[in-house]
């Protein structure tokens, strides 16, 4: 059964009863999460990544029109999320933001405000032979494009796309990415 509790942004998350933040967790065997029987025996990893809400203003008339940036992961280009990744050791949540931007897009950004904090949690089988239950934690900001070209050459990506607002909303994968087009909008329009 999966609980909700607060993250940082006082947002609910979804967690397992018994897990803490020292990355022990405790569940009955035999659980069942969205329908799935789970393994009873996995390891356990935190991350901790960074992206953004890369975006442009286009001046048509008197209109001012927002685009933001999406990339596409997947072979088939059905699954489009916000670009994002990794910390490396010791570095900034903001630094890795805005260079995993770059590398996943080909754009060059510069911070204009944080937007929210997003947790969440998955089995990762791929190419494991013992499964492994992820707990991330995902820091986005609010990312003004100031240079590049918009390019999917990273190995990472398999497709970037500009997109309106209303269309990302209705392209994101993941409700925690829509929430954080929402929040730049609130931004960009002065709420």
């Amino acid at each position: 059964m999966l609980m909700k509790s607060q993250s940082d942004d006082g947002q609910a998350e979804k967690r397992f009863p018994g897990h803490n933040d020292q990355g022990s967790l405790e569940r009955p065997a035999g659980q069942r999460v969205n329908g799935t029987e789970q393994p009873n025996d996995y390891t356990v990893r935190h991350t901790h990544s960074a992206g953004g809400v890369a975006y442009r203003l286009l001046q048509a008339s008197a209109t001012r029109l927002v685009q933001v940036a999406l990339i596409a992961t997947d072979k088939e280009c059905r699954r489009w999320q916000l670009p994002k990744g990794r910390l490396y050791p010791s570095e900034e949540p903001l630094t890795a933001a805005l260079r995993e931007v770059e590398e996943e897009t080909g754009l060059e950004t510069e911070f204009e405000s944080f937007l929210k904090t997003v947790r969440y949690e998955y089995l990762d089988t791929h190419a494991r032979a013992v499964p492994e239950r992820v707990y991330k934690k995902v820091d986005f900001y609010l990312l003004r494009v100031v240079g590049g070209i918009l390019s999917d050459a990273s190995v990472e990506v398999r497709k970037v796309e500009w997109a309106s607002p209303d269309d990302a909303l209705g392209r994101l994968a993941y409700d925690g990415e829509r929430d954080c087009i929402k929040l730049a909008l609130e931004y960009l329009n002065g709420y």
